[in-house]
């Protein structure tokens, strides 16, 4: 996982910040993720498994577990 997504991992995970940043920090790791696939590059499996416990957690908004689900299911390999 490089540096910028375990940053955005830490602020979606993070119970401090606002639902807004960690809505921002999700888009961000949409778009890292689009980027990979782009350039054939399959997901890294610790950044999907970081997403997989966020959706699972019974803390996370059900905003964002919904929207971290739509990642999961299309970049998934």
């Amino acid at each position: 996982m490089t540096p910028e997504e375990q940053e955005q991992v830490r602020r979606i995970h993070s119970k401090a910040a606002d639902l807004k940043a960690r809505e921002k920090a999700l888009s961000r790791l949409g778009e890292l993720m689009e980027e990979s696939y782009i350039l054939d590059f399959p997901a890294d499996r610790a950044l999907i498994k970081e997403l997989e416990n966020f959706v699972a957690s019974a803390s996370a908004p059900a905003s964002l577990k919904g929207k971290a689900k739509r990642l999961l299911k299309k970049y998934k390999i």
